[in-house]
């Protein structure tokens, strides 16, 4: 995933649609064969529209450029600039702009998430971001896990119209994160057990009884703290500085 150069690393509001069972829409559309094919569930249709394509290159080439089109109809359509495409996906678009289309060829492009705070890595690779109904979405990051998801979630919810309050907040972040005692903060699950990054050792992988009596002073947080954390820190201190 390669973010627009050209958009701001803080986004105050951005919008995020696609084509809701793209493949299948589309074909439908196109009054291709469907038979064989349940719409309402979705692992057992991509399966079957999978296998299609996989048999069927003519198929395949035929669904991929007739998503390609609509959706640069939509952008056409809509007017949307270079810079308010946040990212653009095979079958959707994130964009900064909220669409007055969203119909076209009776392929609708359906609103998924309305973003009110957007966060992008400062290598434009992952992002952050806390939807209308207070959710937040995680995309990009590697090696995620629940307990840093809420490290994020933090970040997300600080209040961004007070300058002076973001840098109170980001600190605070950093300094309970740093001084965290708690290990499975820093225990990334692993095929067995935990792998877990040590002071003067590196990674190893350990059980979850070691986790258990693991001293927190022996992680290494700031390797995580670089990892995790400071790509989207560093994003917020560009911005706001």
């Amino acid at each position: 995933m390669q973010i627009n150069q050209n958009v701001k690393l803080i986004l105050k509001e951005a919008y995020l649609y696609d084509i809701e069972a793209c493949h299948y829409t589309i074909m439908k559309k196109l009054g291709m064969d469907l038979t064989g094919i349940d719409r309402e569930n979705k692992l057992e249709r991509n399966i079957e529209i999978g296998k299609r394509m996989r048999d069927n290159p003519r198929l395949t080439s035929t669904l991929r450029t007739t998503t390609t089109s609509i959706i640069d109809e939509y952008i056409l359509k809509n007017r949307i600039e270079e810079d308010q495409i946040v990212l653009r996906q095979y079958d959707g678009i994130l964009t900064t702009k909220m669409l007055r289309i969203t119909d076209i060829q009776h392929v609708p492009l359906d609103l998924r998430r309305r973003f009110l705070t957007f966060i992008i890595s400062i290598d434009r690779k992952t992002y952050i971001a806390i939807d209308s109904e207070n959710k937040v979405t995680i995309k990009g990051v590697a090696f995620r896990y629940p307990h840093m998801d809420k490290v994020f979630e933090k970040i997300c919810k600080i209040r961004f119209s007070n300058k002076n309050r973001i840098f109170i907040n980001l600190q605070k972040i950093k300094d309970s994160f740093l001084k965290s005692n708690d290990p499975y903060l820093f225990a990334i699950p692993a095929t067995k057990g935990f792998n877990i990054y040590l002071k003067g050792y590196g990674a190893l992988t350990v059980t979850e009884s070691t986790i258990k009596i693991m001293d927190p002073d022996d992680i290494d947080k700031q390797r995580y703290f670089k990892f995790y954390i400071e790509p989207f820190t560093k994003s917020i201190t560009t911005e706001y500085v």
